[in-house]
C-alpha cells in the first residue's frame, strides 16, 4: 500500500510541475509585451542590410599587392621597380637608393654617374632621365641626387 501511495504522489507531482509555463499571461517577462526595447522587434526579415552585411570585416584586403594586379592601388614597390629599370637602361647612370614620400608624391632617386660628365652633358643626361621618369610615371615629381 505504501508503495502505490508513494507513485500516486511522485505521479501527482510530475504532472503538476508538467503543467508550469503554460501560463502565458502571468510570467513574469513576456517578449511579445515588451515596449521598452523595440528595436530588436522592429527588424523586419525582409529588410535590406546593405552591401556590407554579407562580408567579412575581417579579411585583409589584398588586392593590388601582387605584380600584374590591375587594380586602382598604388603599389609603390612596383613604381619603384620602373624608376630602377628606368635609371639602368641609360647609358649614364646606375641607379643606388630610390625614396618615395607619400605625402607630396615626391621621388627621390639617388645615381651613380658612368663614366666622366662635365657640366653641361651632365645636365643634359639629368634632364633626359627626368624626363623618361615623367613619362613613365606621371603621378611623382622627381629629385634626382648625383654622387
Amino acid at each position: 500500500m505504501k508503495k502505490i501511495m508513494c507513485l500516486g504522489v511522485l505521479a501527482v507531482l510530475m504532472l503538476s510541475g508538467c503543467m508550469k509555463g503554460n501560463d502565458t499571461e502571468n510570467t513574469a517577462y513576456n517578449l511579445r509585451d515588451d515596449n521598452t526595447n523595440p528595436n530588436f522587434m522592429s527588424n523586419g526579415v525582409n529588410q535590406d542590410m546593405g552591401p556590407m552585411s554579407d562580408q567579412n570585416p575581417n579579411f585583409l584586403n589584398l588586392r593590388g599587392t601582387a605584380m600584374n594586379d590591375a587594380s586602382n592601388r598604388n603599389n609603390t614597390g612596383r613604381d619603384i621597380d620602373i624608376a630602377r629599370d628606368i635609371v639602368n637602361e641609360s647609358d649614364d647612370f646606375r641607379a643606388e637608393s630610390i625614396w618615395i614620400n607619400n605625402g607630396d608624391n615626391r621621388m627621390t632617386v639617388t645615381v651613380d654617374t658612368e663614366g666622366e660628365l662635365n657640366g653641361q652633358v651632365r645636365n643634359k643626361a639629368v634632364n633626359t632621365l627626368r624626363a623618361k621618369l615623367q613619362q613613365a610615371l606621371p603621378r611623382y615629381s622627381f629629385q634626382i641626387r648625383e654622387r
